[in-house]
């Protein structure tokens, strides 16, 4: 596995309704060298990816407003195809064949930090980090 601290201030959009969770990615994500801005909704999520760039997003898919597959499906019709990471508490079939069915989509386990390093880890641009 490669060193996601090579990686200079990786910029990753966490959508997520839960304050615990958004915190706990923050921790995670900082610890390894990136910076998190976290978005409570999918509607947040998909203008802030209009109006910044991200180099990954990891979203929650219990989102308040739309679920995150819907919301990733939504960014890729805009053409938004930042890296996504669906976070659920259990890995089931139909989540994986939408992470399948969306391109430059991860699914990983809510409980599984080094499963969400891994994936931030591939997503990691391979030029400049995001603005």
């Amino acid at each position: 596995m490669s060193d996601v601290n090579q990686t200079c201030a990786m910029k990753v959009l966490v959508a997520s309704a839960s304050t615990n969770l958004q915190q706990l990615i923050r921790r995670l994500v900082s610890r390894w060298g990136f910076t998190a801005e976290p978005v409570d909704t999918a509607e947040a999520a998909i203008q802030a990816a209009r109006e910044s760039r991200y180099d990954a997003i990891v979203t929650d898919m219990h989102l308040p407003d739309l679920c995150g597959t819907t919301m990733v499906d939504r960014l890729r019709q805009e053409g938004v195809d930042t890296p996504a990471i669906l976070l659920a508490d259990e890995e089931t079939p139909r989540l994986r064949d939408a992470a399948d069915r969306l391109s430059s989509t991860r699914f990983v386990a809510v409980a599984d930090p080094e499963m969400l390093r891994e994936a931030l880890s591939r997503a990691r641009p391979a030029g400049p980090p995001a603005d």
